[in-house]
Order: structure tokens, then sequence, then C-alpha cells
């Protein structure tokens, strides 16, 4: 039985979201509401939680701020916010789960779901990390301001890196690969699709179903019905013929040439 913690301040929005945890959320007990920062963190004090709700808006600060003071974060967390896009590009950036009020019961069962099945395969040790708290914290209070790190979500945790370290990323089914100029290569569990939008105003293209790649490290373009590109590391990646024309405007370039 996972024990959870709602932090939400509005009365109506915290019988609410119990009452949908109860009646949907099969194995998950709230053990305590909190309406402020500070009845949070005594409340995660008290009752160790194994998941926790969080608004954003409190009345003495905001929900990053439990996650900022917590000595220690042994506990996984579900956001829980009217929708900005501002704040969803940061839960994003920092691979953090969410729900956009007013709450989608089915989007709750898969947010809960995926907590327990992390839990069921022993990822102990990928709750938030202070890296990846501070890149959420940088990119929801700073949202017009290009962020130099994204949290990549892997099997044992989270990996933070600068998406210019980024030189391609290739899909495999519900999963991409990230292969870095370091040489190292992760697997995150999300898909390419989610990368592509994550990483679009980092100069990258996505030039293949199955590959999305940062212009910087482009050596060479080879000819060819969609062609193939070289990347600085020496990988030669294809090009989908139904994405060159997009692909040589990008590079400013003639179609056709």
């Amino acid at each position: 039985m996972l024990k959870a913690l709602i932090v939400e301040d509005e009365k109506n929005s915290q019988q609410l979201l119990k009452s949908l945890v109860e009646e949907y959320c099969e194995g998950v007990k709230i053990v305590a509401i909190a309406g402020s920062v500070k009845e949070a963190l005594l409340a995660i004090e008290e009752h160790q939680p194994d998941l926790v709700f969080e608004d954003i808006e409190l009345p003495d600060g905001d929900g990053f701020q439990v996650l900022e003071k917590c000595a220690n974060i042994n506990f996984d967390v579900i956001f829980t916010t009217a929708y900005d896009q501002y704040a969803v590009k940061a839960f994003k950036f920092s691979a953090t789960d969410y729900l956009l009020k007013p709450i989608d019961i089915e989007e709750l069962q898969q947010a809960v779901e995926r907590v327990v099945e992390k839990r069921k395969s022993g990822e102990s040790v990928s709750f938030p990390t202070k890296e990846s708290v501070e890149v959420l914290v940088q990119q929801a209070r700073n949202p017009h301001q290009t962020l130099k790190r994204i949290v990549l979500p892997t099997a044992s945790g989270f990996t933070v890196v600068n998406p210019e370290e980024i030189i391609r990323c290739e899909s495999d089914r519900n999963y991409t690969y990230i292969f870095l100029a370091d040489k190292r290569r992760i697997l995150v569990s999300k898909t390419i699709k989610e990368y592509e939008e994550l990483l679009e105003e980092y100069n990258f293209f996505r030039i293949h179903q199955s590959h999305l790649i940062n212009l910087l490290f482009l050596k060479n373009y080879i000819r060819g019905r969609g062609g193939s590109v070289e990347l600085t590391d020496g990988t030669i990646v294809d090009v989908s013929a139904r994405r060159k024309a997009d692909f040589m405007r990008r590079l400013n370039m003639n179609p056709e040439d």
C-alpha cells in the first residue's frame, strides 16, 4: 500500500483529489492533507509518504519550495496544476510527472501506475534529485530563459546533461537512446517524439522517424533519394525522403540540389 500526501490549499480541490485517488487508484492510501509549504514539510516528516500530490500555488510560497526545503526526497512527486504552458514545459525538462486541472481520471491512474510500476521494478533511487529539482525550479521560475540542463530519466534514476552535449537521439519503440559528445549512450524512458518537442529550440531536427540530430554536430550531407548525413562522431544516419525538403530548407539549401 502506497502512503500518499496531498499538498493543496483549496478545500474543494483537496476533497476531490482525495476522492478520486481513493476510488480509482487501488493500493494508494491518503495519509494526510497539507494546505501550505509549512504544513507539507511537517506532514512529510511525520508520515514519510511514498507519493506526494503537489499543487504549485500555495499561500506561503509554491510547491517547488517543498522540494527545495526537504533534506531528503525519498518519495515520488506528481504535480497538479491549472494549465500553464511554461509550467508544463518545466515538468517535461525535469522529467517530473504532472496532472492538469481539472484532473482526468485516466491520466491520474496512469500517473499513479507509473509510480507503482517503478517501485515494483526496484528503481528505488529514481526519486527527484537535487539536480533535477534545480532544473525544475529554474525553468518554472524563469520560463523564457534557455535552459543549460535537461533531466534524462533512466532505469536507475536521472542523468542531467546540457542539451548542447547531445549529438543525436535514436528511437527504440517507447524508449530513446541519447548519444552524447563524451561517447556516453543513455537509454531513457521517453519517446523520440517527446524529445523532438523538447529540443526544438536547441537546433535539433528530426531527419527520420527514428532519428533526431543536433545540427551543431552535422559534418556532411550525402546525396540520395533522401540522402544521409555524417555527424562529427563519424555516425552516418539516413534522411527520410519525406523529410528531405524540410531538412534542406532548414539548412538554407535548395531542396532540388
